[in-house]
């Protein structure tokens, strides 16, 4: 069976290697090849202390397997999904023996294979007996990360569906966008720490030898140390575990049900005659607020920007900086807008209900209060608590205008490109397993993120000008300006949005049931456009913040940290100018990427095409209910 599995696989990767999924793979596959080369750079790196490389190794060897582990929830489901196998008249066993078969053929498997030689490199270096022990070891270590990330998967699938478990991958998903937009960082504090000249501390040298993934790396020092009993328990230890992984896996095999949430009614509750709960609005923010608590996809929406913004802040930390913890409450005013991207392709067609009852504005508004309101408070504590732990009281008008301006404008540019550049998902009831299979939203949180710092402009001239000539009444006055900015955009573009929520209910509908738009054209992309697009999305963003602004950053606050960015190498004079020019690079770059993007698409329908509605559409629907 596992012969058939893996031809039905590597069929399936042939015929869906096409257009940006392929170059997509291509990229992934360069990526995984170089950090595997760098793993095996390392086992063949000269130390001093004998102990640095293993050291360095084991914590690599648990970064791999970390990676696969987390990998089903960054990366969606695997080719060959359980369910389709889940009438078939196989036994669980005979399933999973196949499955697993077939999971060795793929890109990331080569790559991690790649990177776990490292291990028999390291031992050659030992000896020849602990290069014999090292084959084995690998190919266990190899099965035992395949394993676990099957299990993984499994578990994800099922506790996503509860808000512990949304909690838990949103906090995941933002630990990833850390790690991958600052794992700098890391590499400054490991710089820092000396780890690289003395190894790491007894403690942590002893825990990544105890976890599983160091499990092999312990039987090759062991084999080189004569302690043939600890190399034959550490071996039997990983084919122990994988046995154990291999029987839990099966057992999810072919379950007909998984746990769902499980929603209860509430009380009933009189009629609000005052206050935010009164009016037309006031139903719909309840609803709001009930499902911001309720639903496992929003409560994933809430820890991904209250993570992100608070490991990006806190990461400076590892080398004793506390530079970043002011601008945690800005980042994360910025970051929440992705949260309020999408709201109405998050409750797919249940749209309909708003349309029949003519109460689109009552219903985008009590959104918008709905976002203001799990939002505002959370951001109001993460301002207070890492500006005073920060000890930098000259940030305290920047925060407290920049905060509300980036808030009050995600809540309406996050309203008006939830209406105008809808991603529709599935509705909450068929939500696949895994939580980022809810809708493509790629787009919109990059247009929220750069959208987002839009707002801040207003009162980011005002600091300026009062941090340049030491003017504490311009530095203040930033703070109502910045307030009165967030309220303007709000209110504004919740406008437009209820305009165009009016005017495109019905497509917006028909686009939500069908995945395509009444207008639909199929466009040939050239795959040369594909390429450029892609690396203009990914140059841009390498030249725009890493390469420009984090430097000019870096050299505005006078820290001496060169870590990959170039302008830093240069000589003093040529710094500015070289950082300046890597942002207008990125900007080009984004530049034609957006250009080639928007050219990849149909264009919109006309105004008279949408004017006339198909029949049985809510237009139609909402005709004939106030006829009756």
């Amino acid at each position: 069976m596992a012969g058939i599995l893996i031809r039905m696989k590597l069929a399936i990767l042939r015929r869906s290697m096409t257009g940006g999924k392929a170059t997509w793979m291509i990229i992934g596959g360069v990526i995984g090849t170089v950090l595997a080369g760098a793993t095996i750079w390392l086992s063949l790196l000269d130390s001093a202390n004998p102990h640095v490389v293993a050291d360095l190794l084991a914590a690599v060897y648990l970064m791999w397997t970390l990676g696969w582990i987390i990998g089903p929830i960054w990366g969606g489901a695997t080719v060959l999904r359980v369910e389709h196998f889940a009438l078939l008249s196989v036994p669980r066993r005979r399933l999973a023996y196949g499955l697993l078969g077939a999971a060795f053929v793929g890109i990331t498997t080569a790559v991690t294979l790649l990177g776990f030689l490292s291990l028999i490199v390291y031992a050659a270096r030992l000896g020849v007996v602990p290069a014999l022990v090292a084959v084995p070891g690998a190919l266990l270590q190899l099965i035992f990360v395949v394993l676990l990330s099957r299990v993984a998967m499994a578990v994800v699938g099922v506790v996503a569906r509860s808000r512990t478990g949304a909690a838990f991958t949103g906090a995941i998903i933002a630990a990833m966008m850390v790690l991958a937009q600052s794992g700098w960082m890391v590499y400054v504090a490991i710089q820092v720490s000396g780890v690289l000249t003395t190894g790491f501390g007894p403690g942590f040298r002893t825990t990544v030898r105890a976890v599983p993934s160091g499990w092999a790396l312990v039987a090759v020092e062991s084999a080189d140390t004569g302690k043939w009993w600890l190399v034959l328990a550490s071996l039997a230890g990983l084919a122990a575990l994988i046995m154990l992984l291999l029987l839990a896996w099966s057992r999810t095999l072919g379950s007909p049900r998984r746990a769902r949430a499980t929603i209860r009614g509430s009380r009933n509750a009189r009629p609000a005659r005052g206050g935010l709960f009164a009016g037309r609005t006031g139903p719909v923010l309840r609803k709001e607020l009930r499902t911001w608590w309720r639903d496992p996809l929003r409560t994933q929406s809430v820890f991904v920007p209250v993570v992100w913004a608070l490991g990006t802040a806190l990461l400076p930390l590892t080398f004793d900086s506390k530079l970043l913890l002011p601008w945690a409450a800005p980042a994360l005013a910025v970051m929440a807008g992705a949260a309020a991207s999408n709201l109405y392709g998050q409750d797919g067609t249940a749209l309909w209900m708003t349309l029949l009852t003519g109460s689109e504005r009552a219903d985008l508004r009590g959104r918008q209060l709905g976002y203001l309101l799990i939002f505002g408070p959370i951001t109001l504590v993460v301002a207070v608590v890492c500006t005073i732990w920060s000890g930098q009281t000259w940030t305290w008008p920047w925060v407290l205008a920049l905060t509300p301006a980036m808030l009050g404008g995600g809540a309406g540019l996050g309203a008006l490109i939830s209406v105008v550049a809808l991603a529709p998902g599935p509705d909450a009831h068929k939500r696949p397993d895994n939580p980022l299979e809810h809708g493509d939203t790629t787009g919109q949180a990059n247009l929220m993120v750069w959208g987002g710092l839009v707002p801040g402009i207003p009162a980011g001239v005002l600091l300026g000008f009062g941090t340049a000539y030491d003017n504490a009444f311009l530095l203040w006055a930033a703070v109502p300006v910045g307030v009165a900015t967030g309220v303007f955009l709000a209110w504004w573009l919740g406008n437009v949005a209820v305009g165009r929520l009016e005017a495109r209910g019905s497509e917006m509908l028909f686009l939500m049931r069908t995945g395509r738009t009444s207008k639909s054209v199929k466009i040939d992309v050239p795959k040369r456009t594909v390429w450029v697009s892609i690396l203009g999305w990914t140059l841009g963003s390498i030249a725009l913040f890493p390469q420009g602004i984090v430097p000019m950053i870096v050299l505005l606050v006078g820290v001496e940290v060169k870590s990959w960015f170039l302008a830093l190498y240069l000589p003093g004079a040529l710094r500015w100018p070289a950082a300046a020019g890597m942002v207008l690079i990125g900007v080009w770059l984004y530049w034609i990427a957006i250009k080639l993007t928007m050219m990849s698409k149909p264009s919109p329908p006309s105004d008279g095409d949408a004017a006339v509605a198909p029949a049985g559409t809510p237009e139609t629907q909402r005709a004939e209910f106030e006829s009756v």
